[in-house]
């Protein structure tokens, strides 16, 4: 998501493989809107020496926020990060004692406004990593962003 109009492009091929014209051997249409979180469709009519009509979907999904700063505390870590305000619902932070967040646990901040949270019940003197991902609750569908990179810190 950045407030602008997406405009995918479209490549349509043969079962030869020959990539076919625009406006000469389809016609490509695009759903209305385009510039919110969503998923939207791209219509493509066959015409000339081929017909048939195909509707494929792409994602607009949130713009993505960043770690500022990780505390330790006593069996705890408390998690700052910077606020999304556009076409966002909430935030999914996610921590894990692995590099690769193998079996990592997730928190869910629900509120937009809120910039930090504490992770409780951790195991002391124990590194933990934390990332964090938005995400937008669009007709009870949610849209995630790319996670943050990843801040590691030990718990006291």
């Amino acid at each position: 998501y950045n407030g602008k109009v997406k405009t995918p492009s479209v490549t349509v091929k043969d079962a030869n493989g020959k990539t076919l014209k625009k406006n000469t051997d389809y016609t490509v249409k695009y759903a209305s809107g385009r510039k919110k979180v969503g998923t939207y469709k791209v219509t493509i009519t066959f015409k000339g020496n081929y017909s048939e009509t195909k509707t494929l979907s792409f994602k607009i999904n949130p713009k993505a926020t960043s770690l500022s700063k990780l505390t330790a505390a006593t069996k705890s870590l408390k998690v700052k990060w910077k606020k999304q305000s556009t076409q966002v619902t909430g935030y999914e932070i996610q921590y894990s004692t692995s590099k690769k967040f193998t079996s990592a646990k997730k928190v869910t901040v629900k509120k937009y406004k809120t910039t930090s949270t504490t992770i409780k019940k951790l195991k002391a003197k124990k590194t933990y990593y934390v990332r964090i991902r938005t995400y937008k609750t669009v007709s009870g569908k949610k849209y995630y962003s790319a996670w943050s990179k990843a801040l590691k810190k030990k718990t006291k």
